[in-house]
């Protein structure tokens, strides 16, 4: 099977030229590693804030924004076609996904959380100095959900809206998915923890597959914001190593004793076995989705030259 014809990767045939996949690769690390950490120096800069705290997010929010508006500059301005295609048509409907989206990720990632709870891997904890939770935190709480649709937003039109929709125009529909998995994966520095590996891993190709079923990254930006927001504002765990948050509605922390495989350790849920568990469920529900929507697709159609020509640079 191969993703060349369904509706996402010929979204990317739309404009002038094509993105050549090395450089796509280039690109991304650009965005990550000059706009991304550049912005958060500059944001940091101008808040002073704490580590964790809300005035962090909110610098971390502005980072992410300048990454999301790199990608939609670089393929306004190079490829030449419209920032829709690059899993943004329907607004009206999408922003309803997007909602969706967020309550299914927060959800999701919760029933780990909560089996460890239950099961007595995760202790109720008081959070960090001068931290904020509990009822009076709600409102802040609900309001940062923004900064994390902005940042899972910023790395789903990166990874999958850019990176992996230009794979899918060039490689076998395998390769096209996996590689920039992998590469999200790499990124993100779990190669030495296999359970936070299968985690986020499986996170990114499920990404992936819920971006082709969909035709757009509503859903899965919604997903992936949830899912962060969750693990950082709800229940006051680290996400993906990096240090808590200073508001959250509750702070859980693994109990004495329980072993790092079983709870994540410092890492947080993600490296936990229950996540892996329910990562690699999650992945196969995505892949069915995926598989019955490509059934829909019609076969490969003729491009013209300009569009052969730039497929094949």
């Amino acid at each position: 099977m191969s993703l060349k014809q369904s509706p996402t990767a010929l979204d990317a045939l739309t404009g002038k030229r094509v993105t050549p996949w090395w450089l796509a690769y280039i690109i991304t690390l650009l965005c990550i590693f000059a706009v991304q950490v550049g912005g958060i120096a500059l944001f940091n800069g101008i808040l002073q804030p704490k580590e964790g705290s809300p005035e962090a997010q909110w610098a971390e929010l502005g980072a992410d924004a300048l990454v999301i508006l790199a990608v939609f500059l670089w393929v306004w301005l190079y490829e030449r076609r419209s920032i829709k295609t690059l899993g943004f048509r329907n607004p009206g409907k999408g922003v309803l996904k997007l909602l969706l989206g967020i309550v299914i990720g927060a959800v999701v990632i919760s029933l780990p959380v909560l089996v460890l709870w239950a099961s007595g891997g995760y202790q109720l904890v008081d959070g960090p100095s001068g931290s904020f939770s509990g009822g009076p935190a709600l409102a802040l709480v609900l309001a940062l959900v923004l900064a994390f649709v902005v940042q899972g937003g910023s790395e789903e039109v990166l990874m999958r809206g850019f990176l992996t929709q230009n794979n899918a125009t060039k490689f076998p529909a395998w390769l096209a998915i996996l590689l920039p998995a992998f590469f999200f994966t790499i990124l993100h520095g779990v190669l030495n923890k296999p359970l936070a590996f299968i985690v986020i891993f499986g996170f990114a190709v499920t990404a992936a597959l819920v971006m082709f079923w969909q035709r757009s990254l509503w859903l899965i930006a919604g997903f992936h914001a949830g899912w962060n927001w969750a693990m950082g504002n709800i229940w006051g765990i680290p996400v993906s190593g990096l240090p808590g948050k200073d508001v959250s509605l509750v702070y859980l922390s693994p109990a004495e004793g329980a072993p790092d495989w079983l709870t994540g350790g410092e890492f947080g849920t993600e490296a936990s076995l229950p996540a892996a568990m329910m990562m690699i469920i999650v992945t196969a529900i995505a892949f069915l989705l995926f598989r019955k929507a490509s059934r829909t697709w019609p076969d490969a159609p003729a491009v013209s030259e300009g569009g052969a020509n730039a497929a094949a640079a």
